[in-house]
C-alpha cells in the first residue's frame, strides 16, 4: 500500500480526536477489570484459569493504550516546526515522569507503613509491581527514547513489517522457552525481570507511526465496513485471543510476566483501530459521550490509582476470605462489583486531585 504522507484528522469539536478518547475509555475501563477481585487466588484456584480464559479478550488494553501514545507522539512531531526531537522528547518524557515520581512515591509510602522492607520495596519499583499496572509506566519511559531512536527507519513501510516479524519472534521464541527448549535459566531470567522487560513491547512503536501516516485509509476503511462485519471482528479477535490464552495458562501456574507476550495482543490492535476509527461523538448517546470524556481525560489518574486501591482492597480481601472457596459464578460476581466499584472510586478521587490543583498526575 502506498504510503500517505498527508494525513487527514476529521475535526472535532476539541483537539483530541474522539475515536482515540473512545478508544482510551474503553482501555481504561479493560485494564480496571484485570485489577477488580479482592479476595485472594488461592479461593478461586480452580476456576482460575476459566477465568483468565473469559476476560482474555480485555488485554487489548495495554496494546492499545502503547500504540496510541505513541500516534500521539508521531503527531506532536509531524506538526512541529522544531527541526530537533530531543526539546519534543525531554518535554514528553518530564510529562510522564512527573506522574510516575508522584505515584511511586505515594505507593512506596504506603508499602513503608504497612511494614514492607527496602529491599522488597525496591524489588517492586524495579519490576513495576510498586503498585498494580506500575509497569507501564516503567516501559512507556523506556520506550520513547527508542521512538526517537528508530522513527526514522520506521517511516518506511517494509520496516515497519520488519518490526513485527521480529516481535513475533521473540513472542515465538518466549513460547519455546515456556515450553522448556531453552533451559531453566533462560525462563528464570524473564520471570526475574518480569513485565517492565521491553522486548514485550517495541511493537506498538511501529504500529503507532503506521497508523497515523495511514490513518485516513484507516478510517476510510473503518466507515465502508458494516456494524455486522465489525461485530464479526471483534468476535473473532476475541476468540482468538481466548484460545490463545488458554494455551498459556496450560503452560504455566499464573501468566506473569508473560500476560502480554501473545500474538493476539499484536493482532488487537488493528482490529480495535479497524472497527472504530470511523466513529463519531453523535454515533453515541450523549451520557455515553461524557463518560468517554471523562474516562479518557483520567485515564492516566484512574490507571494509578485503582492500581494502589486494588493492593489495599485485595490486602483487606485477604484477611477476611482468606479460608473461602468460590465457584465460578460468584467469582465472577466478584469481579464484575469490584470492577464497578474500583472503576468509579479511581474516576471520583482522580477528578478529585484535579480540583485540589494536581492536574498533571492524573491528565
Amino acid at each position: 500500500m502506498k504510503e500517505q504522507t498527508k494525513v487527514r484528522f476529521s475535526p472535532e469539536i476539541s483537539d483530541r480526536l474522539f475515536f482515540l478518547e473512545f478508544l482510551k475509555a474503553i482501555s481504561i475501563t479493560s485494564v480496571v477489570s484485570y485489577h477488580a477481585i479482592f479476595v485472594p487466588r488461592s479461593t478461586f484456584i480452580i476456576n482460575n484459569g476459566i477465568l483468565e480464559t473469559l476476560f482474555a479478550p480485555f488485554r487489548f488494553c495495554v496494546p492499545v493504550f502503547l500504540t496510541i501514545s505513541f500516534l500521539l507522539f508521531e503527531r506532536q512531531i509531524a506538526q512541529s516546526s522544531i527541526q530537533s526531537k530531543l526539546p519534543l522528547l525531554k518535554k514528553r518524557l518530564i510529562r510522564l515522569v512527573i506522574p510516575t515520581l508522584f505515584w511511586f512515591t505515594v505507593a512506596t509510602g504506603l508499602k513503608i507503613i504497612n511494614g514492607n522492607s527496602h529491599t522488597e520495596i525496591i524489588n517492586a519499583i524495579l519490576k513495576g509491581e510498586i503498585f498494580t499496572g506500575a509497569y507501564y509506566l516503567l516501559i512507556v519511559l523506556q520506550l520513547m527514547p527508542i521512538f526517537i531512536l528508530i522513527r526514522n527507519w520506521l517511516n518506511q513501510p517494509k520496516n515497519i513489517f520488519v518490526t513485527i516479524t521480529i516481535q513475533g519472534l521473540v513472542f515465538l521464541s518466549t513460547y519455546a522457552t515456556i515450553c522448556g527448549f531453552f533451559g531453566n535459566q533462560i525462563l528464570a531470567f524473564l520471570v526475574e525481570m518480569e513485565r517492565p522487560l521491553i522486548i514485550y513491547w517495541f511493537v506498538y512503536i511501529a504500529l503507532g507511526i503506521y497508523i497515523y501516516k495511514n490513518f485516513s485509509w484507516i478510517e476510510n476503511k473503518s466507515r465502508s465496513l458494516s456494524k455486522t462485519n465489525k461485530i464479526l471482528i471483534i468476535c473473532c479477535t476475541a476468540a482468538i485471543m481466548a484460545i490463545e490464552y488458554k494455551i498459556l495458562t496450560s503452560l504455566l501456574d499464573t501468566l506473569r510476566p508473560f500476560d502480554y507476550a501473545a500474538f493476539s495482543c499484536i493482532l488487537s490492535v488493528p482490529a480495535m483501530f479497524i472497527c472504530f476509527a470511523s466513529i463519531k461523538e453523535n454515533d453515541l448517546p450523549s451520557p455515553a459521550v461524557k463518560i468517554t470524556k471523562l474516562l479518557s481525560k483520567y485515564s492516566l489518574g484512574i490507571f494509578c490509582i485503582n492500581g494502589i486501591l486494588a493492593q489495599i482492597f485485595l490486602s483487606i480481601g485477604t484477611k477476611i476470605f482468606s479460608q473461602a472457596n468460590f465457584s465460578l459464578s460468584q467469582i465472577i460476581a466478584i469481579k464484575i462489583i469490584g470492577w464497578i466499584i474500583l472503576l468509579t472510586i479511581s474516576l471520583l478521587l482522580s477528578m478529585l486531585l484535579k480540583r485540589m490543583g494536581l492536574k498533571r498526575v492524573v491528565c
